[in-house]
């Protein structure tokens, strides 16, 4: 008896259609910025911001967007967010102005004290590293060395990381869609998945994994079942496990 089966080419052509519409259909649109600097900072600081429905997150974001103009980088090299400092109201969720200021300041100290400002994020994070590398873990507590005690980024590999997980599929990564692809220090099949509740809730369900906890470690186990069934790309299934669990599919 012949079973269908699809080939990594069709399983990405499948697959990027789906995905393609779901973000047409949910009108997302990316932020159009040239300058590798400019789309670190403002992938970061969405990354750092990714928390809650989308609208509200979205919002806040277009704010921010808006206050640094048409480039993230000179707004931090100008420092153009000293405003925010001591300010303990609100800005999102459990973060206030105060907790952006500090991101900021992170960021500073990365692109201009370490930076001179003359490298890239993945320029000084391959400095520590040594250029390119297939350990996605040294990656990662590398990227959060850089921002040493900064509310919402995990200072260790005891939680899941998502948001870190997918700072680093945007950058490494690239699908035409959202996905950026402008850093090589890893390759695409060394990438973890970002695993949320929703994405949790249905790797259990599937059997990609038995943990009972979304730590880092989960992840890994998701991811590498993943590899399994998609080898060459093995994140590229985080959007079909998220969308399934916001759906309740």
């Amino acid at each position: 008896m012949k079973t269908n089966t699809c080939s990594n080419t069709e399983i990405d052509a499948i697959a990027h259609q789906i995905i393609r519409q779901y973000f047409e259909e949910n009108n997302f649109h990316a932020f159009i910025l040239e300058e590798e600097k400019d789309i670190e900072i403002s992938a970061f600081i969405a990354q750092w911001l990714a928390y809650g429905k989308r609208e509200m997150f979205l919002r806040v974001l277009d704010t921010l967007g808006k206050e640094m103009g048409d480039s993230p980088y000179i707004y931090i090299e100008k420092q153009q967010y000293l405003h925010h400092h001591n300010d303990t109201s609100n800005l999102y969720r459990f973060y206030t102005h105060e907790d952006y200021y500090m991101l900021c300041e992170a960021l500073y100290k990365i692109y201009i004290t370490q930076g001179k400002g003359k490298k890239t994020m993945q320029e000084i994070l391959k400095e520590k590293i040594g250029d390119k590398t297939t350990n996605y873990k040294l990656v990662l507590e590398t990227l959060i060395s850089l921002f040493p005690n900064i509310k919402g980024v995990p200072q260790n590999l005891t939680s899941a990381c998502k948001r870190l997980c997918m700072f680093l599929r945007w950058m490494v990564r690239n699908d035409g869609i959202v996905d950026f692809g402008l850093w090589d220090i890893l390759p695409v099949e060394q990438l973890v998945i970002p695993v949320d509740t929703h994405v949790f809730k249905q790797s259990k369900r599937l059997g990609l994994c038995n943990r009972n906890t979304a730590s880092f470690a989960t992840s890994v186990e998701i991811t590498e079942n993943l590899k399994k069934l998609i080898p060459h790309d093995p994140v590229l299934a985080d959007f079909a496990l998220f969308g399934m669990g916001v759906e309740k599919k």
